[in-house]
């Protein structure tokens, strides 16, 4: 079995030992009858079942693994705390510094190189994936990540003496949802369902 697979089945165990409405109430996720969590990530509903902790899109199919841990992450790590309407860069997250490098390459790198001269695009990508505008750098938008999970990013698009860059940015109640590793995996795919946006491809569902 892959680490994924081995670290899939540890979060399924732990969500089936857990209570059904306290998971809906402290994740701000929704309940399907019988036994069914709905919870949306960046515009997309999936489906958990209680207490198997099966992961599926809408349409029943199953998802990829690391989507999969994330949701079921985030389902059994929140603790239902209010957002704080206070952006604070991913650095500011505790132990955030240490993962600065895993931010740059996968996410912010990909994202420059897509958006940095074409901040039209950016706004038309952020939109798609309900995205609002934030009043921050050259163009800015927030995506509804999770249900108590905002994320924003930030571009600059430079000029003559600097060239373009991007920040990522999280509501500073961030760490009662989702510890480092799993903020960087959330930007990873946030970022990557951006770029998938502007070039035409359909939003990722079983595989972000």
């Amino acid at each position: 079995m892959s680490t994924y697979g081995v670290a899939l089945e540890q979060r399924m165990t732990e969500l089936s030992h857990r209570d059904l409405d306290e998971l809906v109430e402290r994740s701000g996720a929704s309940r399907a009858e019988p036994g069914r969590i709905v919870l949306r990530f960046l515009g997309q509903d999936y489906e958990i079942s209680h207490p198997q902790g099966h992961v599926a899109t809408a349409d029943g199919e199953p998802v990829d693994e690391i989507l999969a841990i994330l949701l079921l992450l985030y389902l059994t790590e929140a603790d239902g705390r209010p957002l704080e309407d206070r952006w604070i860069a991913f650095e500011q997250i505790p132990g955030g510094a240490g993962y600065s490098s895993a931010l740059r390459g996968p996410v912010l790198g990909p994202l420059l190189r897509t958006f940095g001269q074409r901040p039209e695009a950016f706004r038309e990508a952020a939109a798609g994936l309900e995205g609002s505008s934030l009043d921050m750098g050259d163009a800015a938008f927030a995506l509804a990540a999770l249900p108590r999970v905002p994320i924003a990013f930030v571009l600059w698009c430079g000029d003559e003496e600097f060239a373009p860059s991007a920040s990522v940015a999280f509501d500073a109640s961030i760490e009662g949802y989702l510890d480092t590793e799993a903020v960087t995996v959330l930007a990873s795919l946030a970022s990557r369902c951006l770029i998938e946006a502007a070039e035409g491809a359909p939003e990722p569902k079983g595989s972000p």
